[in-house]
């Protein structure tokens, strides 16, 4: 009998998304009946990754915050947990501007979120397996991370998931690994895959866009490697909005469009996030906004608080950072290659996945002489909840199923321990580093690298270290001079 319930969460930038599964039955559902502010229920993949306070309180969350009320309102807000990714401005800079006057850190503001929707998602497991589920079943929960987020971003999710009532023993799984998990696992992709292909996962989200390129080396289980290591960047659709802001900023004027109404403002940003974003093509078509208030500039294409966007705009404006997850796949493309495996074909997934333009761009770059096929999977927005459900189900004690697993991977970052050794000047060690002891002289504080940046690493393999006294274990990241101690 089935004793565990196995769920995957995409805590995402702009939308997140949960699906689970009990494990023997490995049939995966897909939450997508989203409480709405009209009583009702949504039918969507994803909820949005959105809360609101009153009184210092959580009000509300996802489709049920009034996005043109007045009361503060967090977005964007999983970026200000690494502080690699925090630098974006406008947009984002209103979200770190709010937690001084509410007095949170972004890690509560994701703990509130992810309790409103792991409470949810509960009330959604007992309306199918009954009100007792939480004795019947064990619970496993994988969450998935940016595949370029830092080891303190990580831990800070973490923290804040387990704050926020998950189990203690939470899976960490990278967004793009669980995408292509999902992709290949589902829809019999791999009768399509051959051994010795390889392929790019590009996971363009909300706020960052990762990449990892995979080579099969088995299909019965699917089995895959990383043939590349894993690269990304802060080029998610929300710069877009960011981009189109500071753009209507231009032809309105600065002061102008502060004295706007915050509800017109966020009105037309809907617009564009919800319509021009989403049907953008490429095409010469001239798409418009609405901006209630705003004064009329015939010049700039301004008229009874419509704002037309020319064709030429509105792809300098995509371009901006479209050209960013350009020089990623090609950079993917090429290490790939200079591997000795070349790419036979770039899977979109994510929400900015699924935008025609970038799949046209894509295309254009790579899909004739270069032979390579651009496609944007099937489902592509909820991959990343699927992956990371059937990742738990692959860890499950109780699964009987093949594993389909990543059997290597190529470190991202260098590990290593600072100790003490025997000084020898011939290693390069400096005399400021000398230290006395009572049996000779030492170089203080040197590092010992148990794991370099770009070392192959073979799932399951263990990295030993022995010390003669009680050491204390901590991370240091180089990229932000802060450091975590375990």
């Amino acid at each position: 009998m089935a004793s565990e319930i196995v769920v995957g969460i995409d805590f995402g930038t702009t939308y997140s998304g949960v699906s689970w599964a009990i494990n023997g039955i490995n049939k995966i559902h897909l939450i997508s009946d989203w409480p709405n502010p009209k009583g009702g229920n949504t039918n969507f993949e994803k909820v949005p990754t959105i809360i609101s306070y009153a009184d210092g309180k959580p009000l509300d969350w996802g489709y049920n915050v009034d996005v043109l009320g007045r009361d503060p309102k967090f977005q964007w807000f999983k970026l200000l947990l690494d502080a690699k990714q925090a630098t974006g401005k406008g947009l984002v800079t209103k979200s770190r501007d709010l937690l001084g006057t509410l007095d949170k850190s972004a890690e509560d503001v994701a703990a509130d979120y992810l309790r409103l929707l792991w409470q949810y998602t509960k009330e959604h497991i007992e309306r199918i397996e009954g009100a007792t589920w939480e004795k019947i079943y064990s619970l496993r929960v994988v969450l998935t991370v940016p595949a370029i987020w830092s080891a303190i971003a990580k831990e800070k999710t973490l923290r804040a998931a387990k704050t926020a009532g998950l189990p203690d023993d939470i899976e960490l799984v990278s967004e793009p690994e669980a995408a292509a998990l999902a992709i290949l696992k589902e829809k019999d992709q791999e009768k399509k895959l051959e051994v010795g292909d390889s392929f790019v996962v590009c996971d363009c989200g909300g706020g960052t866009v990762d990449l990892i390129s995979y080579k099969i080396t088995g299909l019965n289980p699917l089995r895959v490697e990383e043939c590349a290591m894993g690269d990304g960047d802060q080029c998610g659709s929300v710069f877009l909005d960011e981009a189109f802001v500071k753009w209507v900023q231009t032809i309105v004027g600065e002061r102008e469009y502060g004295e706007l109404k915050d509800k017109a403002k966020a009105r037309m940003l809907r617009e564009f996030e919800e319509g021009v974003k989403r049907c953008y093509n490429g095409d010469s078509k001239v798409y418009t906004v609405e901006l209630p208030g705003v004064e009329d500039n015939s010049s700039e294409g301004i008229d009874d608080d419509q704002i037309k966007i020319k064709p030429t705009t509105l792809q300098t404006l995509f371009d901006h950072v479209i050209n960013k997850i350009m020089v990623l796949v090609d950079r993917q493309i090429d290490t790939s290659l200079d591997n000795g495996q070349p790419i036979k074909a770039v899977l979109l997934v994510g929400g900015f996945g699924t935008s025609k333009y970038v799949h046209k761009r894509l295309k254009n770059a790579h899909g004739g002489g270069g032979g390579i096929e651009i496609l944007q999977a099937t489902g592509g927005w909820s991959a990343i909840c699927r992956g990371a459900t059937l990742r738990g189900l692959e860890l499950s004690a109780h699964s009987d199923s093949k594993p389909t697993t990543v059997s290597a991977r190529i470190a991202r970052f260098s590990y290593g321990n600072c100790w003490d050794v025997r000084f020898d000047a011939s290693r390069g060690h400096q005399d400021i580093d000398r230290k006395k002891r009572p049996d000779g002289w030492y170089a203080g504080s040197q590092m010992n690298w148990l794991i370099t940046k770009g070392d192959r690493l073979e799932e399951g393999r263990k990295i030993h270290l022995s010390v003669g006294s009680d050491v204390q274990v901590g991370f240091w990241d180089s990229g932000t001079s802060r450091n975590s101690v375990r």
